[in-house]
């Protein structure tokens, strides 16, 4: 019986976990506070070039979620682990929203580490600054999800549930 996950779903959620954690607070940190042109623009291609990158492995990562499953839990689930489940599917959705807005909102070509352009996928203005504002919107919930998400294993570690021993190699 299994009781962790796969390696493959280890590895992608750690990449994904770093790679979210850093363009949520870069993103946030450059549109909310004083930042030089300099820093904004470099942490712009920079994360527009990593989530670009990452959008593959993300894709894998829900394969891996309906190809392999979750480890099997030693007690029957419950209104808890239902919620659990739930919050999990959110945190998914929101990804794939975050991500998709992201490549679609793009009024210029993207420009992937200097190694390859990608052609800007819609040339409607109007249409671009409402992919805009679903980013936002949805970077904002994603920042909130995975507080939650954080705060959650955080307490299920301090009450005795050890569930980060599902998710180390």
């Amino acid at each position: 019986m299994k009781y962790k996950y796969a390696w493959q779903q280890v590895i992608l959620h750690w990449l994904s976990a770093a790679i979210i954690i850093w363009a949520t607070f870069t993103g946030f940190y450059v549109a909310l506070f004083d930042v030089s042109p300099q820093l904004k623009d470099w942490i712009g291609f920079f994360n527009v070039s990593l989530t670009t990158v990452f959008i593959p492995f993300f894709i894998l990562r829900i394969w891996f979620m309906f190809r392999l499953g979750k480890p099997k839990q030693d007690k029957p689930a419950t209104l808890a682990t239902h919620a659990a489940e739930i919050a999990h599917m959110l945190l998914y959705i929101n990804i794939s929203v975050v991500l998709i807005s992201g490549v679609l909102m793009m009024e210029r070509d993207i420009n992937v580490f200097n190694l390859f352009i990608l052609p800007q996928p819609i040339d409607d203005l109007a249409l671009t600054q409402l992919f805009n504002r679903i980013h936002i919107i949805s970077c904002a919930i994603l920042g909130v999800l995975v507080l939650l998400h954080i705060l959650a294993v955080i307490k299920h570690e301090l009450f005795g549930n050890r569930i980060m021993r599902k998710m180390w190699l």
